[in-house]
């Protein structure tokens, strides 16, 4: 039986704060502006969990079906692909909004030297590192994404073989899973630098003085 791995990644926390100029409100306002492009990304989740869930489903009546029904295998195994084609859209529409609040959050590092106060300049390099760990852990997530597609595509190319064997796919539905099971490992570390990220930046913004408030909806 294949396992159904739920994707389901964790985005920045938003706030907002009264403006000021000082460098360290430029640097909350470039993080800010970073967060904001991961609007889309976030945007993806719902759909994402949904497409695998549908495709769960399809693998599921598959395997209950015998040869006899091979026509109903075929055209149940062209759903699933067409459902991993429109999973590989979605990913890629989370990478391209996690490469452009790349690309803002690297002006956060030129006002960095900015902050005079030597504890809050460290406190915001920790920040930075922080969230330079979190892209490299997407980037990860990213990669063992497309494997699995990559593995649960061979799968469904398999099915439509009349002549397959069970000892074939079942070796095939291994891979996949060993696939997946490096998605889960990639896709909590992933949180995790997320989760730290959030919570030592509102550790930044409250020593900075920040009168901040969360503009994350439930």
């Amino acid at each position: 039986m294949k396992k159904l791995i739920t994707f389901l990644v964790i985005g920045i926390l938003a706030v907002t704060v009264a403006a000021c100029s000082s460098p360290e409100e430029t640097v909350f306002q470039v993080m800010e502006d970073a967060a904001s492009q991961e609007n889309a990304f976030e945007k993806q989740q719902k759909p994402m969990n949904k497409l695998e869930s549908d495709e769960k489903a399809l693998f599921d009546e598959i395997m209950e079906l015998g040869m006899k029904e091979f026509d109903q295998i075929q055209k149940l195994a062209d759903e699933a692909l067409v459902n991993l084609d429109e999973r590989r859209k979605l990913i890629d529409k989370e990478k391209e909004a996690l490469e452009k609040s790349k690309e803002e959050f690297q002006k956060a590092k030129t006002e960095l030297d900015k902050i005079k106060d030597g504890e809050l300049k460290k406190e915001a390099q920790k920040l930075a590192d922080l969230m330079d760990e979190r892209y490299s852990a997407y980037d990860t997530l990213y990669s063992a994404y497309l494997t699995g597609l990559s593995e649960d595509k061979k799968i469904y190319e398999l099915m439509k073989d009349e002549e397959l064997s069970m000892e074939k796919l079942e070796k095939q539905i291994e891979a996949s899973n060993n696939a997946y099971e490096k998605v889960q490992e990639a896709n909590n570390t992933f949180n995790e630098k997320t989760e730290g990220f959030n919570e030592k930046k509102l550790e930044f913004y409250n020593k900075a003085g920040f009168n901040i408030t969360n503009d994350n909806k439930d």
